[in-house]
């Protein structure tokens, strides 16, 4: 019977929001795996279904606990309002209630931890119906708390591809729940080169206390077996209350998960000692290995030329035209190598970089056309005032 039952998918718009209020929809999915729908919330980042950004692609995120969904919901809007970071905008997606047959199937999983059932549903028609349903960009993260860290844990090990981050507070580990702990070794030295990411936190709660031990020996194998493409970390120094460690656990694990997308490398640092090849090698990996989709160097670069200006300033001009070849439709690009002639006193040159940089501008929001346009009339007020003197 269960063979008969197509996949389907009815798609209700369960929110019709204004400026101030986030698209929620409810997906419901049937499947060969149960024999009754599970429901989903889905919500979609603001201005996901404005003319202008259909074109755009976004990042997903899912956590199986349906009380989660309001606040990892609510913190992607805020993370994600202020330029994208350090959240870039994501469709959230959970169960919408309790479903007996899912949790019996992690029950089952739990008895019999080499069970494809739920691996197989996450992956053939959960996420599957998701891509089709949503314009994702084919990077995933989940979160999980307790038993559905330990999930997460799971996937990891059994099915990696399934996501690119994974967000855990206090998996349950304490009696080597799934198996773990035993098969952790072996399941971690057969990961591909793809990059992953994974932030485990546990603290000292009384629910918590049985699992530290598990969660420790978890981290000792990371420390043997985990290749160089995953990387991990493991914080059992988490002061917060047990109820708002999946929160914070969260915008941790996110921070950390996105800060080689937002934070440009130090000019002193390994890779960028080894000069502007080395960073462009760095951010094309991040793309092909990580993201699945370009990752700029340009704010890294930039920060190589800056170094070079006191000691080297030829060799900076030469950076800086660099990056304006290797970016040409970046306003900011342009503006650096103009800030650049500007310290150099070389204010025309500074004037007639920086009119490309206005121009270029244009495309992005009028805050970033404002700064330049701003930035241009500083240069032609020193002008001026240097014709006056």
């Amino acid at each position: 019977m269960l063979r008969c039952i197509k996949e389907s998918i009815t798609l209700v718009i369960a929110l019709i929001f204004s400026s101030q209020v986030l698209a929620t929809d409810t997906m419901q999915i049937s499947s060969r795996f149960f024999t009754t729908p599970i429901d989903y919330t889905v919500t979609l980042p603001k201005g996901y279904h404005d003319e202008k950004n259909q074109h755009k692609r976004y990042y997903l995120h899912v956590d199986l606990h349906p009380r989660s969904h309001g606040s990892i919901s609510q913190l992607n809007d805020w993370l994600s309002h202020n330029g994208e970071w350090p959240w870039p905008q994501t469709i959230i997606v959970t169960p919408t209630d309790y479903h007996s047959e899912f949790a019996a199937a992690f029950e089952q999983l739990g008895a019999e931890p080499t069970n494809p059932l739920l691996l197989d549903y996450l992956e053939q028609v959960l996420l599957t119906n998701l891509d089709k349903q949503y314009r994702t960009n084919g990077f995933r993260t989940y979160s999980g708390f307790m038993g559905n860290a330990a999930l997460g844990l799971h996937i990891l090990l059994n099915r990696p591809a399934l996501f690119t981050g994974y967000i855990l507070a206090s998996p349950t580990l304490g009696e080597n729940m799934f198996n773990i702990n035993a098969i952790a070794e072996t399941k971690l030295k057969t990961l591909d080169d793809r990059l992953r990411y994974v932030y485990i936190s546990i603290g000292k709660h009384s629910f918590e206390k049985s699992h530290i031990a598990g969660v420790n020996t978890f981290k000792q194998t990371l420390e043997r077996a985990a290749p160089q493409s995953l990387e991990w970390h493991v914080d059992f120094d988490t002061p917060n209350n047990y109820m708002s460690r999946p929160i914070i656990t969260l915008i941790n694990g996110i921070e950390g998960l996105f800060a080689d997308k937002f934070t440009p490398l130090p000019a002193d640092s390994a890779i960028s000692k080894q000069g502007a090849d080395a960073i462009i090698a760095y951010y094309q990996r991040l793309s092909d290995k990580k993201y699945g989709f370009e990752v700029s160097a340009e704010p890294s670069l930039n920060s190589l030329a800056t170094s070079f200006i006191t000691d080297s300033p030829a060799e900076a001009e030469g950076l800086f035209k660099r990056i304006i070849g290797l970016y040409p439709e970046s306003s900011y690009a342009e503006s650096a190598l103009a800030e650049f002639y500007s310290e150099q006193g070389q204010i025309e040159q500074a004037i007639a970089v920086q009119l490309r940089a206005v121009e270029k501008a244009k495309t992005l929001i009028q805050w970033h056309q404002n700064k330049q346009q701003a930035t241009l009339e500083r240069y032609q007020a020193q002008r001026q005032a240097s014709d006056t003197q």
